[in-house]
C-alpha cells in the first residue's frame, strides 16, 4: 500500500497546481491561487533579477493596487460566502500525509495500520478540497472586488430607498441591466457634495471622472471612463437576458442578487450554478399566462398531457440546453 503512496507526493503537487488554476479561473485572487502565485513570483524573481530588484518591483506593484478605504469593507453578514481560502487546510493535509507515510515506512513503526488510516484520511480531505475548488471553477460565488469609486448599495438602495431601476434603466428592455452613466449620479451629486459615510472623498472621484468643477459648477475638464469591475459574471457560452426574467418572468432583483440593499461592498451572494440555481428555479416557477407572447400556447392540453396543475418554465423549453447555451 505504501508503494502506492510514494506517488502521492507528486499527486499532491498536481492538486496544488489544479486548485491554483481553478481559483484563478473563478476570478478570485485568494486561496491556493494566492499561494501558488507567490511561489511563482519568487521563482521568477530569483531567476531574472537580484533580491533588491525583486523587492523594488513588488513595492511598485503594491503601490498600484487599489486599496479599500476603512468604510469599503465587506459587511460581516456577507463574509465567508463562497469556497473560501483552502490554502492552509490543504497544506496541513499534505504535510500530514507526508509525515504519516514516512513514519509508516519505518521498520520500527508500532502502528502501521493507524499510519495507513491517517494517510488515507489526508488524501480524502485533499480530494474534498479539490472538489470544492473544482466546483467553483467558472463561478464567482462570494466575489467582492474593490471598485474605482466606492458605491454603497446599503446607503443608496437601503437608507435612501432608491429603486434599482433608477440606475439600472435597461433591466426591463435589454439583456444587460446596464451601468448608470455619471450623469445619473450627478442628478443628486450636483447638490450632495458630501457623503454621510465617506465624506467628500468618493464624490470627488465622480467629479474628477466626469470633468466637473464643484466650485464653478462647470464641466471644464475632459471626462474619462470609469473601469468598473463586473461582479456577477456568467461563462461566455451562457445566454442570460434580464428583460426576459424581470419583464416577462416577473423575477425580483433580490432573487438572484440577494439583499444588495444591505451591502456596503457588492458581493455575489448567490451561487449562480446551472443545476442548483437556474434549472431548480425553472422547475418551480410558474409562467405568467396572461403574457400576450403565450397566446398561442395550448396550456390546457399541456396540463392534461403532463398531469399537472401549473405550467412551469421548464415545460415550455426552460430546461432545454439550447435555450441558454449556444
Amino acid at each position: 500500500m505504501y508503494k502506492a503512496f510514494n506517488s502521492m507526493f507528486s499527486i499532491g503537487l498536481i492538486w496544488l497546481l489544479f486548485l491554483s488554476v481553478s481559483v484563478k479561473a473563478a476570478g478570485r485572487d485568494t486561496g491556493i491561487h494566492s499561494f501558488a502565485t507567490q511561489l511563482g513570483s519568487t521563482a521568477i524573481s530569483l531567476a531574472t533579477a537580484s533580491t533588491a530588484q525583486a523587492v523594488e518591483k513588488k513595492a511598485e506593484v503594491k503601490e498600484k493596487e487599489v486599496k479599500p478605504a476603512n468604510y469599503d469593507k465587506i459587511d460581516p453578514d456577507f463574509e465567508g460566502i463562497g469556497p473560501g481560502n483552502n490554502t492552509v487546510p490543504f497544506i496541513i493535509a499534505l504535510v500530514v500525509f507526508l509525515l504519516v507515510t514516512f513514519m509508516g515506512r519505518r521498520k520500527n513503526c508500532k502502528a502501521p495500520k493507524v499510519m495507513k488510516l491517517l494517510a488515507l484520511l489526508a488524501v480524502l480531505y485533499m480530494g474534498k478540497i479539490g472538489y470544492t475548488e473544482a466546483r467553483a471553477l467558472g463561478r464567482q460565488h462570494g466575489y467582492a472586488p474593490v471598485q474605482p469609486i466606492w458605491f454603497s448599495h446599503k446607503v443608496h438602495a437601503g437608507q435612501n430607498g432608491i429603486d434599482c431601476e433608477y440606475c439600472h434603466v435597461d433591466v426591463r428592455t435589454s439583456r444587460h441591466a446596464g451601468i448608470p452613466s455619471l450623469n445619473v449620479c450627478m442628478n443628486c451629486h450636483n447638490q450632495v457634495k458630501k457623503g454621510s459615510v465617506s465624506g467628500e472623498k468618493e464624490i470627488a472621484k465622480i467629479y474628477d471622472y466626469i470633468g466637473y468643477n464643484p466650485k464653478t459648477m462647470q464641466y471644464d475638464k475632459p471626462a474619462k471612463p470609469i473601469q468598473w469591475i463586473k461582479v456577477h459574471n456568467l461563462p461566455d457560452h451562457v445566454y442570460f437576458s434580464h428583460a426576459q426574467h424581470v419583464q416577462a418572468g416577473k423575477v425580483e432583483c433580490e432573487e438572484c442578487h440577494g439583499p444588495v440593499e444591505k451591502m456596503n461592498r457588492l458581493v455575489e451572494y448567490k451561487e449562480l450554478a446551472m443545476g442548483d440555481f437556474c434549472l431548480d428555479c425553472h422547475r418551480k416557477r410558474g409562467i405568467d399566462t396572461s403574457n400576450p407572447y403565450y397566446k398561442h400556447y395550448k396550456f390546457k392540453e399541456l396540463k392534461e398531457k403532463e398531469g399537472i396543475d401549473k405550467i412551469t418554465v421548464d415545460k415550455i423549453g426552460g430546461a432545454d440546453c439550447s435555450s441558454c447555451h449556444y
